[in-house]
């Protein structure tokens, strides 16, 4: 009964020590092995029937060692497989949200330049669209004062050949100094008009000696005015001519300068259209690149998780084995001891058997 009361201690001393372990099979109990051990003892079976119950239990207890073992390796491949999966996927979303935040940040900065490049565009063309209005403006303003000019030298020509003619009619004597007075009127408002006064002073000097000549004029003086009606209507034929051909080179001018500025604007509306193209370009790269980037970080986040998970699961199946490998050990070291103590008792009962035999000889 010793060996029972010393294997009893050593059972609830293993089971304290190890009362997380698992247990893998339910049905294998140490009590019951010793209470069977005791049993046959009792019924006095031989040792080897004894340490048979003890071989069994320790084979048990291996071959589930064994089975946990390979488990346990199983789930070692598993868990490198896992790890290096989802290494693999953190590093790969690294690497993508790596070269995605590199891309957005250079379409970020192409944008950002695109819309300054826009708006120097911009005011240069708001700067050339002024100017090409200003020279549509003059040319406007010059066009109506080249027809009013144009009118007052036609009127002013239109007046001296008026005068020619009436000079004519009173050299035939059918025409009158007051008609011709009536023209010197107009002929003085048209040379204010074109700003050539000064040269006609001489037919107006003229006109007056005719009129103080009253009807005594004389053929030769009327030839001498009309004389200088003709140097004057050449004088004012020929300064139209210059002022038409002076408009016609301005207006040559304002055209060449309409059509420089004109494919100016050309230029920079067509470098405001490819720019914009070139935004929407941008814009479009910073959306994807944006998404890829937050796809990216999600994706290495989420693994970086299930990384920690199964780590987590690897160190339980870790713990478990451990615990499972040391817990059997004790009970195989208990069975051990319990098939030492067997062996002694069986000894010592042997002993015991033949020291009563001999003195039952000796008396």
């Amino acid at each position: 009964m010793k060996i029972f009361a010393l294997l009893l201690i050593l059972v609830i001393v293993s089971g304290a020590n190890h009362h997380h372990r698992l247990n893998y099979t339910k049905q294998r109990s140490i009590t019951a092995v010793m209470a069977e051990v005791e049993m046959k003892i009792k019924s006095h079976s031989p040792l080897d029937a004894v340490l048979n119950v003890l071989t069994l239990f320790r084979d048990s207890v291996n071959e589930e060692q064994v089975n946990h073992d390979q488990i346990f390796n199983v789930e070692l491949r598993e868990c490198q497989a896992e790890y290096e999966f989802r290494n693999a996927e953190i590093q790969n979303a690294k690497s993508t949200l790596r070269d995605s935040n590199a891309q957005l940040s250079t379409c970020q900065y192409s944008k950002q330049r695109t819309i300054e490049q826009q708006q120097v565009n911009q005011q240069q063309e708001n700067t050339f669209q002024q100017h090409l209005n200003t020279i549509l403006t003059t040319a406007e303003s010059e066009s109506a004062y080249f027809k009013r000019r144009s009118r007052q030298y036609e009127d002013s020509l239109h007046a001296i050949d008026e005068a020619l003619t009436i000079l004519e009619g009173i050299s035939f004597g059918y025409r009158s100094f007051s008609e011709l007075s009536k023209v010197s009127q107009r002929m003085l408002q048209t040379s204010f008009d074109i700003n050539k006064t000064p040269i006609y002073a001489p037919i107006f000097n003229a006109f007056i000696q005719l009129a103080t000549q009253g009807q005594s004029i004389d053929l030769s003086s009327l030839q001498q005015v009309e004389h200088l009606l003709k140097d004057l209507r050449s004088a004012i034929q020929e300064a139209y001519d210059q002022f038409t051909e002076s408009n016609a080179q301005s207006v040559g001018l304002f055209n060449l300068q309409k059509e420089k500025v004109n494919k100016v604007l050309s230029r920079l509306q067509g470098q405001h259209e490819r720019q914009q193209v070139k935004l929407d370009k941008f814009s479009a790269c910073i959306g994807v690149q944006s998404a890829v980037s937050n796809s990216a970080s999600s994706k290495q986040q989420r693994n970086q998780q299930l990384l920690e998970q199964a780590q987590a699961l690897c160190s339980t199946f870790q713990t478990e084995y451990n615990y499972g490998t040391q817990a059997r050990r004790s009970e195989i070291q208990l069975v051990n001891q319990l098939e030492e103590m067997v062996k002694q008792r069986f000894e010592e009962v042997h002993e015991e058997k033949i020291m009563l035999g001999y003195s039952k000889l000796k008396y």
